[in-house]
């Protein structure tokens, strides 16, 4: 069973073990040889604890069968726009290829829009992450902008 909570300082190690494991940010647009410490990911929870209370921010932890395996969110949340951004990544290794990102991605969405009341979520992908690629369209994003690395993709309602 697929379950989340609100992302906390409990998950700051696990964000330092999965955001140094090459096979989960081989995607990510930030640098993927960018090694991660503690200290460091202590430092961005306190950031995205002001984000947070600023209703600009929210992340959330994946389980699975309530064991820890990734992290989504959203992102520049926007309350006069009506946007944010998504992301999603799946920490553990076993666990990637499984279903748990189109879950995850349900979830999100009808968060944004049910609960949140946005209108529209964007997001950027590497050109190369097929899987995350089909997934997105699976939802109906559809590709704003291609650059040379990555695609700008959106869901309006």
């Amino acid at each position: 069973m697929i379950t989340f909570h609100s992302h906390n300082r409990e998950d700051i190690s696990l964000r330092v073990k999965w955001l140094n494991n090459h096979l989960v940010v081989q995607y990510t647009l930030d640098d993927p040889k960018h090694i991660t410490d503690k200290e460091e990911q202590i430092e961005w929870f306190d950031n995205y604890e002001k984000e947070f209370s600023n209703n600009r921010k929210k992340f959330f932890t994946i389980l699975s069968t309530n064991k820890p395996v990734g992290f989504m969110g959203l992102s520049n949340i926007n309350q006069i726009d009506k946007t944010a951004e998504v992301f999603i990544l799946i920490g553990e290794d076993d666990y990637r290829g499984k279903g748990i990102g189109k879950i995850a991605m349900k979830y999100l969405i009808d968060f944004a829009f049910s609960q949140l009341k946005l209108k529209e979520l964007k997001l950027e992908v590497n050109k190369n992450n097929l899987p995350a690629i089909n997934l997105y369209h699976h939802f109906g994003f559809g590709d704003i902008k291609k650059t040379e690395n990555e695609f700008l993709m959106s869901l309006s309602v």
